[in-house]
């Protein structure tokens, strides 16, 4: 079993991975760094996924970095590993090569450490789950393996309307003939809008064909005499026919490669993930964790809590990496931010999505016909923001809640037409004009 030895190395290949050989990088140009995944691709963009599936971009179309990254960088990459039996006393993890690289085993010893690890779906117990045609939508392969079959497919069927599962809809939508999403909550898109917002995306929904099941869920899959999906079974007893089905209910934090390694790993009342300070250092020295998998520093709660957002797996995989390299840094950006847009919809939120119960909450709403916008305001500071429809302003009100600006002087113009430096006193105008250096 072959051994060798990183300054620096990262396990995981997407945003964070990514992110962090950037900042090590930016303030190391000779040590050593490796790169692992259980992917054996070159590093993709993982929102794309489902674009794959309508044909808007190709295999290439889809690469996050151009095809001399790693060699650019200097570094190493280890594609089709999985990592395991993770050491850290004695700074060492074991590969193990799968995807065409069987039998492969090495063994890497390090200085330090980035764990990027992401998420893997959620997939409640349910009759039926070992019947072909039935996947999650989070990785590259799934993706392609979806694609071939879409020839056979006329009901497809998504089980969950998150973003995952709204994203997939939209995209089956435009090459399958009847698509279905069922989701067990009271509207799509539940943790990242109202029920103002959620309906207009709805709206869109049902406008492109997309059926949209609420308020319940599946209870059991039915195969054919050949082991594919056939059909599914709602709560209610309602039986609807699918030739795919989609399981796109949430991620949750990839960690087993932490378990029983003294790394501290938050409590599954708060979602798990890496416990890890605002440099995205875990409990072990010279150990970091970023991404879907590890906790973040959210700038409107003050508190730290899961963002899995692809920005901020690459914010906190850099953050990480300029601390490894010496640059202390802390990530004090991120916060439950979105930006999307279905069937022409666009649709951003960030922050709050609801106002709160506690004292000191003020909502300041403007809805017209096939668009909305909400502010959330905390001491007229912005805390939570919701755009739908028209978005041309979205900026303005992010760098606001970013520079946590008091709104006092001009609040009553926030959501007018025409709002915008010239309702602002200088000094803010001034603050606003100020780059974010967080990771410059």
């Amino acid at each position: 079993m072959a051994k060798k030895k990183y300054d620096y190395l990262i396990i995981g290949n997407s945003a964070g991975g990514i992110g962090c050989i950037e900042g090590i990088r930016r303030e190391d140009r000779k040590g050593t760094i490796a790169i692992v995944s259980d992917e054996k691709y070159h590093t993709y963009s993982r929102p794309l996924i489902t674009h794959l599936l309508e044909g808007d971009v190709d295999r290439k179309g889809m690469d996050f970095r151009p095809r001399n990254f790693y060699r650019k960088h200097q570094a190493d990459p280890y594609l089709g590993f999985r990592a395991q039996n993770l050491d850290v006393k004695k700074r060492s993890v074991s590969l193990v090569g799968i995807n065409g690289n069987s039998g492969n085993r090495e063994t890497l010893r390090f200085d330090q450490l980035l764990i990027a690890t992401g998420g893997k779906p959620f997939i409640p117990p349910m009759d039926g789950l070992d019947l072909d045609g039935i996947t999650p939508m989070i990785t590259l392969d799934q993706s392609v393996a979806v694609k071939k079959r879409l020839g056979r497919v006329r009901n497809a069927l998504v089980l969950g309307a998150g973003l995952i599962g709204t994203k997939t809809a939209e995209a089956l939508s435009h090459v399958v003939e009847r698509v279905t999403m069922v989701e067990l909550a009271d509207r799509i898109l539940s943790p990242v809008t109202d029920h103002v917002s959620s309906a207009l995306a709805s709206d869109a929904f049902r406008g492109n064909g997309v059926e949209i099941l609420l308020n319940t869920t599946i209870t059991e899959i039915r195969g054919d005499d050949r082991g594919r999906v056939a059909e599914v079974v709602l709560r209610e007893g309602t039986v609807l026919p699918c030739e795919l089905l989609v399981l796109a209910i949430g991620v949750r934090p990839r960690t087993d490669l932490m378990e029983g390694t003294g790394i501290g790993i938050t409590s599954t009342k708060i979602g798990g993930g890496v416990d890890v300070n605002v440099d995205m250092e875990t409990s072990i020295d010279g150990i970091y964790a970023c991404g879907d998998c590890a906790h973040a520093h959210d700038f409107v709660t003050g508190g730290m809590k899961l963002l899995p957002l692809w920005p901020n797996a690459y914010v906190g995989g850099r953050i990480a990496g300029l601390n490894m390299a010496g640059s202390p840094h802390i990530h004090k950006w991120a916060t439950n931010m979105n930006s999307v847009d279905f069937f022409g919809l666009p649709m951003v939120s960030a922050g709050f999505m609801l106002k709160p119960k506690g004292k000191g909450f003020l909502e300041i709403v403007r809805e017209e016909k096939g668009s909305y916008a909400k502010v959330i305001l905390k001491k007229d500071v912005i805390v939570g923001l919701i755009m739908a429809g028209n978005v041309a302003r979205a900026g303005l009100y992010l760098g606001l809640m970013r520079n946590k600006i008091k709104t006092t002087t001009f609040s009553q113009h926030l959501l007018a037409d025409d709002f915008g430096a010239v309702h602002m006193p200088d000094e803010v105008k001034e603050k606003l004009k100020q780059p974010i250096t967080v990771i410059e």
